[in-house]
């Protein structure tokens, strides 16, 4: 092993904080920036390991990296990076060419020095053809034939095209073998973080980093594999473990696996996943059916966010895909049609309702309609979206009548249908349409039109809590609801509101109490519980706070 920091003190803790000799390590020499050791590199090719500092005068560790095409003859070392801090467009780069892992400073202790560098040492012991290798030269040489035998895998049917499915898979079975096989469909989020993640996929470099990191962890974790990238934001994981038997040490595994891809894609990218998992099977020609169950699993992000992964027992009868699958025989169709035609008639409801002076009688039928689509879980995305397009028939035909156009509801909306579409959970769906809905009904009635200067999650945040603030909601709840994490909400909240959360909820109660109170009979412990303070002392200091004055002052001052 070769240790690369700029820092002495860093080079002798790393030298005595662990006892390398028991893990078959010789630390064999030091460097103190990156151009000395890139010195030692082309005079020697002995070795193996690198522990590299990021931030080093004359030579960074990135630059090191880079500086690797003149002495390509040389073996690499196995390269673990070392930063003072959390910076992940460094790491992201060094990742990208050709580092395993890194390590925080300020976390370099025995706890997590020692995993990292066991991952390393099994990366080293490996005698077999790295595991991304196919065992013919031909399909080795030949990505586009590689690719094109992965696309056949999961679109021929082998129980019609026996005899194409068994071409497709010379050469696939005898390297990955066909026992304790199981197939990951990953799919990336392009809508959850913005435009800015969508400028990021279309990044070749992120592709690649994607692609890489899946690649590692595989490898780290002796997993046999093949990656296929179906399209931009969907890859296609073939695996074998064929050195276990037990299903419960498989399952440890993949999950391992899993789990540590979805952490770096979201702290090196900005990239949230969702990966389903198809049931363990031996034989190739299950690959196909293997592939329709993970690409169902996968799908249940609409349902449950990004972020998770999926198993077969996380919706039944995975088997089957297509609307309502999971609900099981004639029964279940005909449940599946009963709900259908009852989304349909709620839609009609709906509408009808939204003509009405009355915005509760519409958000009524419209808190019906979210009961109903909770039903919905196992269905495929685009069944539930059709079900819900005849609401947006509906409101096409009344917006026609009053003379009212799309963008004038939503700015730049002009293809509902394909909007709706484009959104990646039923939590963002449903936002959008209540929020549509709400505008409508501003519309329709002459009331102000929800600020359009307002990004889609601050404009439906604020609306529910403008209809919903006498209730028990907290910002983990409206985070949940409109897809964002509770740090990103306050933030944009803030931004765009000028008050943070808080303070616009605060707002709410404090102002309604201030106009039930210029009621007579109400008492102040019924004003408090009315406005969402179950207790009437946290309501007496918040109305000082805002107002200056106590409750009672403020009656009695209204009766003067």
């Amino acid at each position: 092993m070769m240790i690369v920091d700029d820092e002495p003190l860093v080079r002798l803790a790393l030298q005595h904080m662990i006892d390398w000799p028991s893990m078959g390590i010789v630390v064999e020499v030091e460097a103190a920036d990156g151009a000395e050791a890139h010195d030692i590199l082309k005079q020697r090719g002995d070795i193996d390991l690198m522990l590299l500092d990021i931030e080093m005068p004359r030579l960074s560790g990135i630059e090191l990296l880079r500086a690797y095409t003149p002495v390509k003859e040389k073996r690499r070392p196995v390269t673990i990076m070392l930063s003072a801090y959390s910076d992940y467009s460094y790491v992201r780069e060094a990742f990208l060419l050709g580092a395993i892992d890194f390590i925080v400073k300020a976390d370099m202790d025995e706890e997590h020095l020692v995993p990292v560098i066991l991952k390393a040492v099994n990366e080293l012991s490996k005698e077999e053809p790295p595991l991304n290798s196919l065992p013919t030269s031909e399909i080795e040489d030949d990505i586009d034939a590689k690719s094109e035998i992965l696309r056949q895998l999961i679109t021929l049917d082998p129980n019609q095209q026996e005899e194409a499915t068994a071409v497709a898979t010379t050469g696939i079975h005898e390297w990955l073998g066909e026992v304790n096989q199981l197939v990951a469909v990953m799919t990336v989020s392009q809508g959850s973080l913005g435009s800015r993640q969508e400028r990021s996929l279309n990044d070749a470099k992120t592709q690649r980093f994607i692609t890489q990191s899946v690649q590692t962890v595989l490898d780290a974790m002796s997993i046999r594999h093949f990656i296929y990238r179906k399209s931009r934001t969907e890859y296609v994981l073939f695996c074998t473990l064929v050195q276990y038997r037990s299903e419960s040490v498989i399952r440890e595994k993949v999950q391992s696996a899993f789990t540590m891809m979805q952490t770096r894609l979201i702290q090196y990218v900005n990239v949230s996943i969702s990966i389903g998992v198809s049931e363990l099977a031996s034989g190739t020609k299950h690959w196909y059916r293997l592939h329709q169950q993970a690409a169902h699993l996968a799908a249940m992000s609409f349902y449950a966010g990004w972020n998770k992964v999926f198993y077969p027992e996380s919706c039944m009868d995975q088997g089957r895909s297509g609307a309502g699958a999971g609900a099981g025989g004639n029964a279940g169709q005909d449940h599946v049609r009963k709900l259908q035609l009852t989304l349909k008639a709620n839609g009609a409801a709906i509408t009808q309702l939204l003509e009405q002076d009355n915005s509760e009688l519409w958000g009524k039928e419209f808190e019906q309609m979210q009961l109903l689509l909770g039903q919905t879980w196992g269905w495929r995305p685009q069944d539930v979206q059709a079900a819900l397009e005849n609401l947006l028939w509906e409101l096409g035909g009344l917006l026609h009548r009053k003379g009212i156009r799309w963008d004038e509801l939503e700015e730049e909306l002009q293809h509902p249908f394909e909007y709706m579409r484009s959104l990646e959970t039923l939590e963002e769906t449903k936002s959008w349409l209540y929020r549509i809905c709400t505008n409508l009904y501003s519309w329709l009635h002459g009331k102000e039109k929800a600020d359009s200067s307002y990004s889609i999650v601050v404009a439906t945040a604020k609306q529910f809590l403008d209809l919903h603030y006498m209730e028990d909601v907290n910002l983990a709840l409206i985070s949940e609801m409109v897809g964002v994490s509770e740090s990103y909400l306050s933030k944009q909240f803030t931004k765009e509101v000028g008050s943070n959360f808080i303070q616009y909820l605060t707002h709410l109660r404090i102002e309604e109490s201030k106009r039930l109170m210029k009621k007579k009979g109400f008492k102040i412990t019924d004003i408090a519980e009315s406005v969402g303070y179950l207790n009437v002392e946290h309501f007496s200091r918040m109305f000082k706070k805002t107002t200056g004055y106590s409750p009672k002052l403020y009656r009695e001052s209204l009766l003067k």
